[in-house]
């Protein structure tokens, strides 16, 4: 089960026929282990993060970052780890800019967890944090908070180097991702989804969607992806496009209200299998965030989430997804 509810508000607005490059979010639980769906340490772009700890009168704490590099610095897809270890004191806060922490991979994801001293998991439900992606030196792109899981009844009992997201060792992952709205890509949107495979790292993972247009009108589609990925929606489906909302859909005239050429829907999202070379899990867990982008600007916020899922790990080497 979920040990909590996460309730995410974003704030986004449209700026003429355009989006604000900013994005707000609120309402979440300090955990012991966060995700972190995205660093970048591409050229010419620098992702700034940080973790927090809010506790007051616990004492040190180690926290280890897990970089799981989707692409090195020469652009092999290996999901390979880099790892990172740092104390923090009682109301303590640490930024980093993650070229400088990790050198080692180009782009992928991270995730970190509360420790002692000697690698073994505690439960510390007191940490926070953001990660925000800054494209060149001055113009700031968007930036999320990290989904915080709190800690199980057995996270101090499992010394296999594998965070289980299992509602023993850490609270589950969701079952269903559920985004709110995406604007119908073309004229001058391209928006991206950053997908992050939480079964294990030696998986192509196959995601269903369902997607819905203006008028409540139903669409399907599917995608697979090795581990991580950051992908234009189109490159997922046609169906993400202005002009098919618009010309080959039962699509409501009056929306977007106020900018009415411009079309909109939402969709739902899951993990329907993940496939390695020895064998296939039904059911993985996922997560995603969805980066809209005008141009050269962007936002993104976190989805909702609904129901639950007892498949995360974080994150098995193994061709089984086990260790």
């Amino acid at each position: 089960m979920r040990f909590h509810k996460i309730v995410l508000t974003g704030l986004t607005a449209l700026a003429g026929l355009g989006m604000a490059s900013q994005a707000m979010a609120d309402g979440r639980t300090p955990g012991s282990l966060l995700l972190y769906p995205e660093f970048d340490n591409r050229a010419g772009i620098v992702t700034v993060l940080t973790i927090t700890n809010t506790a007051t009168d616990v004492g040190d704490v180690d926290v280890e970052f897990v970089y799981i590099g989707a692409f090195d610095q020469q652009g092999t897809v290996d999901c390979e780890e880099f790892n990172r270890v740092v104390t923090l004191t009682d109301n303590d806060t640490l930024t980093m800019v993650t070229n400088v922490h990790n050198p080692q991979h180009e782009q992928g994801f991270v995730y970190a967890f509360a420790r002692d001293g000697v690698n073994h998991a505690i439960a510390h439900d007191y940490l926070i944090g953001n990660v925000m992606t800054v494209d060149g030196i001055d113009q700031f792109e968007y930036s999320v908070n990290p989904v915080a899981y709190l800690a199980g009844p057995d996270v101090e009992n499992m010394d296999n180097g594998v965070r289980d997201l299992d509602g023993n060792e850490y609270e589950e992952s969701p079952g269903e991702l559920l985004i709110p709205r995406f604007i119908g890509q073309g004229l001058i949107y391209n928006s991206e989804l950053i997908l992050v495979g939480m079964t294990g790292s030696k998986f192509d993972v196959t995601v269903d969607f369902l997607i819905y247009n203006d008028n409540e009108e139903e669409f399907s589609s599917e995608h697979t992806f090795y581990c991580w990925e950051r992908i234009n929606l189109l490159d997922i489906s046609g169906i993400f496009a202005n002009d098919f909302l618009a010309q080959f859909t039962n699509n409501d005239p009056n929306e977007i209200l106020g900018a009415a050429h411009i079309e909109t829907g939402w969709f739902r999202m899951w993990g329907s299998s993940a496939s390695s070379t020895l064998v296939t899990i039904p059911d993985p867990a996922v997560y995603a965030v969805l980066v809209e982008r005008i141009g050269n600007r962007g936002v993104a916020d976190l989805p909702f989430e609904a129901g639950t899922n007892a498949n995360g790990k974080l994150l098995p080497r193994d061709l089984m997804g086990q260790d």
